[in-house]
């Protein structure tokens, strides 16, 4: 019991220093995409949020996903303003982020997302001035982006620290989940690509979705991707999105909850990140990536 209670103490420890560190220096930039759409992406973006909260990390969503509200519809929450409304009505960025599950704070893309890449420089300028305020505020920003591969859903997740690619066993799934892994990899994407075998089977099958997936990128692409885990096929994620609350919060002792978590955890590894203010942020990486494209 003794041993117990130390170990306890030793990881809350650990979790405080990671917090502090974490809070010294810029958020860390999660994409959360996928090859085609319905395979679980705006689930996966919340509950992962949630975990990270429970954690004791500051953390914040961008919907990104262009005019769908996926994020509101799976939270059963109301977001009064969306991004459009910081440039039209001239607002600060922390006028239109909801208050989501658990502290989670979330800000709706709107159609804003979309507008973003035809805005004129000086309105992207001041948008993107305001989103960099949330980099030294929060410690996780997670990115629900659009699903498939577009200009906007493409200079969000080459503007992030990392990526989390969402796929189910389903064919069209791994070959579009591929095609997005071959369009970061032509342009150059330098962070980590994760892959989450969603609403599968078992282990086993998990495990087959990313040995399919990393065989053929390295075999092609010349890259590494990294397996993140797997979620089983569970009916209270069907249940939850019915009544509109995370699955985690619904059943937080739940299998695929306990499987998040696991996700989570792999994030908070006190080695593993240490990103230095002086470096380029998000915001800086997205402004390069619009501007490059000619305007």
């Amino acid at each position: 019991m003794k041993d117990q209670a130390e170990k306890l103490r030793n990881i809350m420890e650990n979790r405080v220093q990671k917090n502090i560190k974490l809070s010294r220096n810029k958020a860390k930039v999660l994409a959360i995409t996928s090859g085609k759409g319905g395979v679980g992406k705006s689930n996966f973006a919340v509950n992962l949020a949630i975990s990270l909260k429970r954690l004791g990390y500051r953390v914040l969503i961008l919907d990104a996903d262009i005019g769908l509200a996926n994020i509101e519809i799976l939270t059963g929450i109301n977001i009064k303003y969306t991004i459009m409304d910081l440039i039209k009505k001239d607002m600060d960025i922390h006028d239109i982020i909801g208050e989501g599950p658990e502290g989670v704070k979330i800000i709706s893309g709107g159609s804003g997302i979309h507008q973003l890449s035809m805005m004129d420089k000086k309105n992207t300028n001041r948008l993107l001035g305001e989103i960099e305020k949330l980099e030294f505020e929060m410690d996780y920003i997670i990115i629900d982006t659009g699903a498939g591969v577009s200009n906007i859903v493409l200079d969000f997740v080459m503007a992030s620290d990392e990526t989390i690619l969402i796929t189910t066993p389903d064919p069209t799934s791994l070959m579009d989940a591929y095609t997005m892994i071959k369009a970061l990899t032509t342009n150059g994407y330098k962070g980590k690509i994760n892959i989450v075998a969603n609403i599968v089977e078992n282990r086993q099958e998990g495990v087959s979705i990313f040995n399919k997936l990393n065989k053929v990128s390295k075999k092609f692409l010349d890259v590494n991707l990294n397996y993140l885990g797997y979620l089983k096929r569970d009916a209270i994620v069907n249940k939850a999105v019915k009544i509109q609350q995370p699955f985690l919060i619904l059943n937080s002792s739940s299998n695929i909850s306990k499987k998040m978590n696991v996700i989570a955890l792999k994030f908070v590894n006190p080695n593993e990140y240490d990103k230095k203010t002086e470096e380029p942020g998000f915001v800086q990486k997205l402004k390069d990536l619009l501007f490059r494209r000619g305007r």
